[in-house]
């Protein structure tokens, strides 16, 4: 069982663009995503979001819409091992720079990089984009490679 975490996407859309992070260890390797990780004891989804994304991309972030939240089954396993609580912003200041944790780049919303992103994005980065709620359920065979199932439900 994997602790509970939070992703913050940040979205600038004066220039259409939005910031992701290139993993470098962990289940994501190699994986862009937004800037998250796990939250904290004591940290509720949102504080733990903001922190990630100051210690990951050196960004202050505030107004975080919270979409939802989504289940995996990772490793093979049939029963949901990780929760994921899902925000976006568009208020954001300072200029992002990566780290230990990862390079940063801004991708312009026409030009996500889905193929190097995890499978399930395809099914809801879309839905966050357009400043939905939604709450989702994916599975991962044992190689976190091949997505197995999924459930997108909007709220």
């Amino acid at each position: 069982m994997y602790p509970d975490a939070a992703v913050c996407y940040i979205i600038d859309e004066k220039a259409g663009r939005m910031l992701l992070k290139k993993n470098v260890r962990g289940i994501s390797k190699g994986k862009w995503n937004g800037a998250g990780g796990k939250i904290e004891p004591g940290e509720t989804p949102e504080q733990g979001a903001v922190r990630e994304v100051f210690e990951e991309t050196g960004l202050r972030v505030t107004n975080l819409f919270d979409h939802g939240v989504i289940r995996f089954a990772v490793d093979g396993s049939e029963e949901i091992n990780l929760v994921m609580h899902v925000f976006s912003t568009r208020d954001f200041s300072g200029n992002p720079v990566g780290n230990e944790e990862g390079e940063v780049r801004w991708f312009g919303l026409d030009e996500i990089p889905y193929d190097r992103m995890w499978e399930d994005d395809i099914y809801w980065v879309d839905l966050m984009l357009n400043g939905r709620r939604f709450e989702c359920e994916f599975h991962f065979d044992s190689g976190n490679r091949n997505l197995t199932y999924h459930d997108v439900r909007l709220k």
